[in-house]
């Protein structure tokens, strides 16, 4: 099997079967808008957002009016042995009840409830955001890296075209007797590094391409150049600020401690007690003696005061009031790493900016170095062994180049991540 078949098997393999392949993705953009409707973890994500705030709706109903209907039917035979003159008789017994009821007061516990089940609701938003913001930094990365690998075979295999005819005609000379043994050898080395370097960049070829449509369900074909930067904020105290009020990291934590302490004041209205007002409706037939009949009706109001709880309330108390500090140094935590990777990743993409102009200038002046070289050995004024070496620094830096587009679209997406962008 060719090289080029196995990366076509692989790239058939990893989209799921059920998806279609569209011909290309000629953009980042698009891209990613394949990756949000593709990536099973932002559908995991969405789930988990809708089952948080189908919680608020429990906790709500916790304070509503409910209504429960019960009721049983059976048949046997009922003896009285003679008691009040009655025979025995078959009786078919049977009962309904039905019982409404509404919460008055109930110590706080449904409020308490009601807030944490809105922090949890909060917490499952922020994941989905970072899970999306994840997405769209694997995306631009997977990107990226198929442009890269891309590039970088296409330089490899421009530098194993070189070193063979480098290599040719150094045998030409070595039979002319115009040049050692030496140059031959040199040249052989030289030419086996870069068909080396040429397998290893195809495969990070087939590993970026696999990634890339795992991620989008895409085929990475024809791909447009790495675009512009996003907008990102002018100073470190404006992203610092960003981040702070958006990331999403930080907004789950925060959520947390919202919940530890709704959690808290739920623990605590558990020593107070709960009064609702009911009403209630019920029919017996045939219970006690055949043809017995009873029909009822009754309203009220019903409390409950739990006294003496064998210490479980209070523990309960102890260990949410843990929580509530556990959560809070968390959150201590999450603001602290915020603004250091906030620091680090906005001072990323000034570093990357400045690498990918340093590497564009570099690959120029290495590309002319080579250019001259090549002539200056052709006549004779330098050895072959320098112009081998400038093959291999040309075709390095202009891999550096490469690596440098991408690395600075990476790193801006990153900062857009932790500033919620």
């Amino acid at each position: 099997m060719t090289l080029k078949q196995a990366i076509s098997l692989v790239l058939l393999a990893c989209p799921p079967a059920n998806v279609a392949m569209p011909a290309q993705a000629t953009t980042l953009e698009e891209a990613v808008a394949a990756a949000m409707d593709h990536a099973p973890e932002i559908e995991a994500a969405r789930a988990d957002a809708d089952a948080a705030d189908a919680r608020i709706r429990e906790a709500r109903g916790q304070g509503l009016p409910s209504a429960t209907l019960s009721g049983m039917i059976g048949y046997g035979r009922l003896d009285p042995q003679g008691f009040f003159g009655l025979p025995a008789a078959n009786v078919t017994p049977r009962a309904a009840q039905l019982t409404i009821e509404q919460p008055l007061y109930t110590g706080g516990r449904v409020s308490a409830g009601i807030a944490q089940a809105r922090a949890g609701s909060k917490a499952a938003r922020a994941g989905e955001t970072m899970t999306r913001s994840q997405i769209v930094v694997a995306t631009v990365q997977a990107y990226g890296e198929v442009l890269t690998t891309h590039r970088m075979v296409a330089l490899y295999e421009q530098m194993v075209a070189q070193m063979e005819e480098i290599q040719r005609q150094a045998r030409l000379r070595f039979k002319a007797g115009e040049s050692p043994n030496t140059d031959v050898a040199q040249a052989a080395a030289r030419l086996a590094e870069a068909q080396a370097a040429l397998e290893g960049a195809r495969s990070f070829a087939v590993s970026a391409q696999a990634r890339f449509a795992n991620l989008t369900g895409l085929t990475p074909q024809d791909l447009q150049p790495i675009p512009a930067s996003p907008a990102l904020p002018a100073t470190l105290d404006e992203a610092l600020d960003s981040a702070r009020a958006n990331n999403p990291a930080l907004a789950q934590a925060e959520a947390a401690l919202d919940a530890a302490r709704a959690g808290a004041r739920g623990a605590r209205a558990e020593r107070l007690p709960t009064i609702g007002a009911f009403a209630e409706g019920a029919t017996v037939r045939d219970q006690f003696f055949p043809d017995y009949r009873s029909d009822a009706a009754t309203f009220g109001v019903r409390a409950r005061w739990q006294l003496f709880s064998g210490g479980r309330v209070s523990a309960r108390i102890t260990e949410s009031d843990s929580a509530v500090k556990a959560a809070d140094a968390r959150v201590r935590v999450a603001r602290a790493a915020v603004d250091e990777q906030t620091i680090s990743a906005f001072q990323g993409v000034r570093s990357a900016s400045l690498v990918e102009t340093a590497a564009t200038q570099q690959a120029l002046a290495a590309a002319q170095a080579r250019d001259s070289i090549r002539h200056e050995v052709r006549v004779g004024m330098r050895p072959q062994l320098d112009l081998l070496d400038a093959e291999r620094e040309a075709t390095a830096a202009a891999v550096n180049e490469a690596k440098a587009h991408s690395d600075r679209i990476v790193a801006a997406h990153r900062l857009l991540a932790l500033i919620g962008r």
